[in-house]
């Protein structure tokens, strides 16, 4: 399946949900078309060495609501489905890359043998605050898991402050438990 292609310095994981803001002209065709279509399109990130800077992977996400902001330009909400590879990109008249979408079927992390490991726990909980915290945050997850250690460590991943090269080594990681310590050692490094 061929999709529109969206660059933007956004890490978003399956089961995320962002808001992104679109003014250029290209883009509101982009959302158009997804609309009226009903079949999403990629957030990838810009990559300057790639062939119309398209990265081989992306996230295939769908429009879930819009609005407008103060200034009236349009809001949308996108929920990340999958993670999708990337191939054969192209570019319209209006500069709006596509490229061939094939969905990936693997979950981020293999195992979730996590039964030892204390931290998911305290990490389930300081994120349900986090969320208590931020109202916008709160509506934006219309579905939230705190139960899950794998959708606890994805948001986590998507929400801290660190560098998205940083994430995508971090997701890319096989073994999910290093990444349960990392993210445990960056949560409590900023407390």
């Amino acid at each position: 399946m061929r999709r529109a292609i969206f660059p933007l310095p956004i890490f978003l994981l399956p089961g995320g949900y962002t808001r992104l803001r679109i003014f250029e002209p290209r883009y509101l065709s982009m959302v158009g078309e997804a609309l009226k279509n009903a079949h999403g399109f990629v957030l990838c990130e810009y990559v300057e060495q790639a062939v119309l800077n398209v990265p081989q992977e992306g996230v295939l996400v769908d429009i879930i609501d819009f609005s407008q902001d103060e200034g009236g330009q349009l809001l949308i909400d996108v929920y990340a489905k999958h993670r999708v590879a990337l191939s054969a990109p192209y570019q319209d008249e209006q500069q709006l890359r596509y490229a061939d979408v094939t969905v990936i079927e693997e979950r981020v992390w293999n195992s979730c043998d996590l039964k030892a490991n204390h931290f998911v726990s305290e990490m389930s909980e300081m994120l349900a605050d986090l969320f208590a915290q931020h109202p916008h945050l709160d509506q934006l997850y219309r579905e939230k898991h705190f139960h899950d250690p794998l959708w606890v460590a994805s948001r986590w991943l998507e929400l801290l402050p660190i560098n998205i090269s940083e994430k995508h080594k971090l997701r890319s990681n096989g073994n999910f438990e290093q990444v349960i310590n990392f993210l445990h050692t960056v949560l409590y490094q900023t407390e």
